[in-house]
């Protein structure tokens, strides 16, 4: 392949992934736009205001019924997290947002079979689980609440006369969040899309099986173990995104990568770097970096423990032929008709925003 049909592909592959999460992104930003304007505090603190296992699941419920890709999913957290939710049960629905949705199940189907739909879902709940030990033994949840507080002593979330549902100007204070949430974080959406495009066109496949223990055609537990570890560490630096990761996961998983390494790559789509960015631009530095090792942590133990249980359990399924550039982007689908009406909901949206009485304020970001 020489290096201009190369550059096509890339742009189609930039355009496909940018295409496949449009609908997504405009109904995770709609969601935490009308949280922002229409929930009341008391209400999301009743919901999801500790981090015991009722409040989580319903947290992952929630999130799961969202269905959304990992930016829009970070918004929504942060929307519920300021709303009053705790903010394990926060970080609980934006995993689950992207990692216990419908869509994700038929892509995964699809290019690596039903093994990783099962895997997916089930590692799904470790991974809220793991996270959420760790949170309660190490994670900083008193510096989060301070940064609840400061949010709350410089913007109107803390008030808890929201409008009617049926109000326009509710539904003007809803379309201003989303333009505001838009605003904030499309750069990092687009870096992302354009270089997690490139990297799947442009890196060869040997790169990738070269960074992982390989043992052959019987995987080891040491093969485990590193895969497990190294797997969401190549999503980070390989700017993966939501529909990126799949394909690529395959890729991988069919040039040697274990099991549980290729689902650890997968859900590494919410520590990639432009993730980090965003986590930043929220919560500052130093929570996200707090942020990002503890999901990397739970990353690595859920993909080596489902590891473990499918294969022992005779479960794990044998790689298949499957190359990266097999995913094909256009089509008359769901995603064809869902990015038609939610274009025009969010063109709908921003225009509304612009009406607005008063202009969306955010939290102080640091």
């Amino acid at each position: 392949m020489n290096w201009l049909s190369m550059l096509g592909e890339t742009l189609y592959t930039i355009a496909g992934m940018g295409w496949k999460m449009l609908w997504a992104l405009v109904v995770g930003f709609a969601i935490s736009g009308a949280v922002q304007a229409f929930v009341p505090k008391r209400r999301m603190a009743q919901v999801m205001g500790d981090d015991g296992p009722a409040s989580l699941a319903r947290a992952g419920f929630f999130g799961a019924i969202s269905s959304s890709c990992s930016y829009a999913a970070a918004a929504m957290s942060r929307s519920v997290f300021l709303r009053g939710a705790h903010i394990t049960a926060a970080i609980a629905f934006m995993i689950a947002a992207t990692n216990l949705v419908i869509e994700l199940g038929f892509v995964l189907w699809s290019l690596m079979g039903w093994q990783f739909v099962v895997a997916e879902f089930a590692g799904g709940i470790v991974l809220i689980a793991i996270m959420a030990l760790l949170m309660k033994s190490f994670g900083p949840a008193r510096a989060f609440e301070r940064l609840r507080e400061a949010a709350s002593d410089n913007d109107d979330v803390s008030n808890d006369d929201v409008p009617s549902l049926f109000s326009l100007d509710g539904w003007r204070m809803a379309a201003a969040r989303f333009a505001m949430d838009w605003s904030m974080i499309w750069k990092d959406i687009v870096i992302g899309i354009v270089v997690a495009g490139a990297v799947v066109v442009w890196v060869p496949q040997s790169f990738w099986q070269a960074l992982f223990l390989s043992s052959g055609d019987q995987v080891s537990w040491l093969q485990m173990i590193e895969n497990a570890l190294v797997g969401p560490l190549v999503a980070v630096f390989s700017f993966v995104c939501s529909v990126g990761n799949v394909p690529m996961a395959a890729a991988l998983f069919n040039g040697g990568i274990s099991f549980g390494g290729a689902l650890a790559f997968i859900y590494g789509d919410l520590i990639v770097i432009p993730m980090l960015l965003v986590y930043r631009q929220y919560y500052g530095t130093k929570l996200a970096v707090q942020l990002g090792a503890i999901l990397y942590i739970a990353m690595a133990l859920t993909g080596f423990l489902i590891d473990v249980v499918f294969t022992l359990g005779g479960w794990a399924p044998e790689a298949t032929a499957v190359s990266v550039g097999s995913m094909e982007f256009f089509k008359i689908d769901y995603t064809f008709w869902l990015n038609l009406v939610f274009t025009v909901i969010g063109l709908g949206l921003w225009r509304l925003s612009k009406q607005a009485s008063q202009p969306a304020h955010g939290c102080h970001h640091h």
